[in-house]
């Protein structure tokens, strides 16, 4: 008994036992550091749940406490951990308390030992003596050692309920409301007391399933085989600081350049993993920023050379004023664009105004709420904008005041002094200059929408005032997505709906509504800046980067490449980038990226390309603040409802460690620790926001709801008080002398225009790959969180949307298991065949966690095996991930 209760402890108390397996391999088994192995180890996988503190780890808890045993931390495991179990038995047995006993052997230690033995064989470890000897306990008892009477009954902790919030980049911030119980999670509900709640949909209702997941990583660790292989060491958190600060010395003397922390979004609220450590790095002397982001690099950039900043978006209450509404690539039913979007969605489709939805897939948001659905072939956009502006011309319901009174460019009359000899919109839409007339009959050839549809929306749009154009942003994460931005902001101008209630402005649509707080990185040390997209470049070709070609900015140039990688909290390492199979090929060159750090809370793909991995905490288990995302009259509180599993940090504990050892722990910290950091920030944001009660109170209630707020209207003080926009002229210009000044008119024309993509509607390359695919945002992820929950599998399983036609001409029907391919990779998924999407286009669902087979094939729908890097949007050198011409293949079983 003794010696098994050793294994389960630590290797340095088993080995005076048993001396088989190596410490590596005993690691594999209970510490979780191979990837590729998985040992269940607790009472509450049974039943197949592999949740970890659930209803039946509390049932353990109670069987312990009634009689009288406190079980003990047994290297941060919970508590039903199988080597708490055999210490339980073992009291048990020393009390002859043999009833009890067979009982607790019947009910929970049996699974345990069963789960644990089926796994041991994936190992290819020599443990039959361990084996033996569980099922000896199973069917002899526990032999008895010495005897000690049982204790009395231990009082149990009173369920109780914690408010708190969620903290991913998801549209909708929910509140969430955790019940608890002896550390257990047992229950997570929804918001159901404010006027506006701030409800979860299905991905915040099955946080305990993502969340609580067994496969969590449990200790830090460092890589010991090669990048990808997923085969690690466990490490202390203090070797893991030590190293990454040496590296961080070695680097800042080759150049602050040579560090990069890559996009994440894991955790989105005040204290950002990412923003910590560029703060450290700041400090330290400097490292190389990022600008844009995945989701809105075209819509984020473009928005200012028309209005001057980006904050083009009404509050969300004000859709309720608008005469007729176009959700353009717009699918908040699945995305959660706005905590409250599709409230004011549901209340304005009572109110009987027409809405339309423009997208290549009949979305959920057009089943729910569309009046009429508009399916558009990806990247003509721009073409369908170009259209309906003629169609308003020719029609005379332009806004021609506004045009006079706020507008550069929409015609001869309104361009800027020294370029009136430049193309305008409306020679353009009249073919004055290129022979072709933009009529709805050329758009749709383009577009594949019926011409007299267009023209009917056209007339809709503009006749129906104040109408608004809610643009989402799938459609902008394209070759050419800033010419349909910019294409949609003419229509918004060209109408006169910018600046007023009901109306939209188009563009990012971001919001000025209230202040948030954000944690402070600091002046920047190093001035160079590139595109958030070009990172994997920038790891082999920094040091060729410029500003005409790669958007370089701060800098001339770079003096060298990156070496040092920090992906913390996120999956964009792998996962969410670009062209997988390029991608991996550049990280698996040790001489190239030096040292690659990554945190996470599961094996992801990413995780299994770092060098030093460190594991996080969940939304259960610590405390933040949550901010709105992006739209919200709100502020919210993530408040800690257990301890860390396995002793897990946030990475602000494991960034303090690495400060220290680095000699900057008084800068970093500026003496607050986690918390005080937290009410650091409430505090300055209270300066600004009076309404917020005090901290304490603002935690206990897991957040605060602004009463008096008012709704933002975009340019409505420009519009209403005859200020200036803050661009160049102080006008909207819908024609961009900025722009001209870039040289490049075939690609970023000075006025909105549709432009052919590669690998869009009119490429050649579709005689070989003749589809078009394009991605979209699941209700069952978040991004990639949440594609290991199973409870979600069944929301949305993975599948190619493929269209009747389609799937005819390639002997394809529903369910077949089907090949999606391009020159970039390959992807095996079952065929969705269906209707609600145009003919020559498939889609597939970003986020799936790449899981290639033995030949490389992609077997779980990662689309970014298809998806390019080579090329990226020409003005904001953005993510063109919805951009590929793949073509589709029944598998043969």
């Amino acid at each position: 008994m003794k010696e098994l209760v050793a294994f389960f402890t630590s290797f340095e108390a088993y080995l005076p036992f048993r001396k088989e397996i190596t410490e590596q391999e005993y690691q594999d088994i209970l510490y979780g550091t191979n990837a590729n192995i998985y040992v269940p180890l607790w009472a509450s996988c049974k039943n197949g749940q592999d949740i970890l503190n659930n209803e039946i780890t509390l049932e353990v808890i109670q069987f312990y406490k009634k009689y009288g045993y406190a079980a003990r931390n047994m290297d941060g495991n919970p508590l039903d951990y199988i080597g708490n179990q055999l210490l339980f038995l073992q009291y048990l047995a020393n009390a002859k308390a043999k009833e009890a006993m067979d009982t607790f052997i019947h009910l929970y230690f049996i699974d345990t030992i069963s789960l644990f033995m089926q796994a041991l064989p994936y190992t290819n470890l020599d443990l039959e003596d361990i084996k033996r000897k569980l099922k000896d306990i199973v069917l002899q008892g526990v032999p008895l050692e010495k005897y000690h009477p049982l204790l009395p009954s231990l009082p149990l902790e009173e369920y109780h309920v914690v408010c708190s919030a969620g903290i991913n980049n998801c549209g909708g911030k929910c509140r969430i409301d955790i019940g608890v119980q002896e550390g257990c999670i047992l229950n997570v509900d929804t918001d159901r007391n404010n006027p506006i709640p701030l409800r979860s949909c299905v991905r915040g209702r099955g946080y305990k399933y993502t969340f609580m997941n067994s496969r969590r990583l449990r200790y830090p660790m460092k890589r010991i085989g090669k990048r990808g292989e997923g085969k690690f060491k466990r490490i202390t958190y203090e070797e893991a600081a030590k190293k990454i600060a040496q590296k961080m010395e070695e680097t800042i003397q080759i150049a602050p350049e040579s560090r990069y922390v890559i996009y994440s979004t894991g955790i989105s609220a005040y204290m950002r993993p990412d923003d910590m450590i560029k703060r450290l790095l700041n400090i330290q002397g400097g490292y190389l920023e990022a600008y844009n982001s995945y989701s809105s690099a075209c819509a984020s950039y473009t928005t200012p050379y028309v209005y001057g900043d980006a904050c083009s978006g009404n509050s969300e209450e004000d859709i309720l004023n608008t005469n007729y509404l176009i959700l353009w690539g717009h699918n908040p039913s699945e995305s959660i664009f706005g905590s409250h979007r599709n409230y004011y969605l549901s209340k304005l489709k009572q109110k009987g105004v027409k809405i339309v939805v423009i997208d290549p897939r009949e979305s959920d948001s057009a089943i729910a709420y569309a009046d009429q659905w508009i399916g558009i072939k990806p990247s003509s956009d721009a073409a369908l904008a170009d259209a309906m502006a003629y169609v308003i011309y020719e029609n005379n319901l332009q806004d021609q005041h506004f045009i006079d009174t706020y507008c550069l460019g929409f015609d001869k009359n309104h361009m800027p002094k020294g370029y009136e000899s430049y193309e305008n919109v409306h020679d353009y839409l009249y073919g004055l200059v290129d022979g072709i007339v933009k009529t709805p009959e050329w758009a749709s050839k383009l577009t594949g929408i019926p011409a007299k549809t267009i023209e009917t929306l056209a007339v809709e749009y503009a006749s129906a005032k104040p109408a608004c154009i809610l643009p989402g942003l799938g459609f902008q994460r394209t070759l050419t997505g800033e010419q349909s931005e910019r294409g949609l902001m003419m229509l918004a101008c060209l109408t006169g709906n910018v600046g007023i209630a009901g109306g939209g402005a188009a563009g990012a649509g971001w919001t000025n509504e209230h202040f948030l707080p954000e944690f402070p990185i600091g002046k920047r040390k190093f001035e160079g800046i590139i595109p958030t997209f070009l990172w994997s470049k920038a790891i082999e070709k920094g040091t060729t980067f410029d500003f005409k070609n790669e958007g370089l900015k701060g800098v001339d140039r770079l003096r060298s490449n990156i070496k040092l990688i920090f992906n913390l909290a996120g999956n964009t390492l792998v996962n969410q980038h670009s062209n997988i199979n390029e991608t991996i090929k550049i990280l698996e060159d040790e001489s190239k990226a030096e040292l690659i750090v990554g945190s996470d809370l599961f094996w992801t793909a990413s995780t299994k390309y770092v060098d030093l991995l460190l594991p996080g905490t969940s939304v259960f288990e610590g405390n933040n603040i949550a901010l709105p995302w992006t739209y919200g009259h709100y502020l919210l509180h993530n408040t800690q409802a257990i301890q860390p599993l396995f002793g897990c940090r946030f990475e602000y504990e494991w960034i303090s460690l690495v400060a220290k050892e680095l000699g900057l722990e008084e800068a970093f910290n500026e003496g607050r620790n986690f918390e005080e950091w937290l009410r650091y920030g409430y505090e300055q944001t209270r300066k600004h926001e009076p309404d917020l009660p005090d901290y304490a109170q603002f935690k206990k209630e897991g957040g605060y709801f602004y009463t008096n707020a008012k709704p933002f209207i975009a340019y409505q003080r420009q519009i209403e008080n005859g200020l200036p926009f803050s661009t160049p002229s102080g006008k909207i210009e819908i024609f961009s002398p900025s722009l001209v000044a870039l040289e490049n008119p075939n690609e970023i024309p000075a006025i909105p225009k549709y432009v052919a993509s590669l690998e869009g509607v009119e490429d050649p390359l579709k005689e070989r790959y003749p589809l078009q695919l394009i991605g979209y945002h699941t209700k069952r992820r978040c991004h990639s969180i949440h594609d290991q929950n199973e409870f979600l599998e069944k929301v949305d399983p993975p599948a190619l949307w493929v269209h009747p036609e389609d799937a005819a001409k390639r002997g394809i029907e529903q369910g077949d298991t089907i090949l999606v391919y391009n020159d970039r990779g390959q992807v095996r998924i079952p065929a969705k065949v269906t209707k609600r999407i145009v003919p020559g286009v498939v889609a597939m669902s970003q986020g799936g966690w790449y899981t290639p087979d033995k030949n490389g094939v992609d077997i779980r729908g990662s689309i970014n095996v298809l998806t390019m890097t080579h090329k990226t949007s020409p003005l904001a050198k953005g993510n063109p991930q919805h951009t590929n011409l793949v073509e589709v293949k029944k598998v043969e079983e």
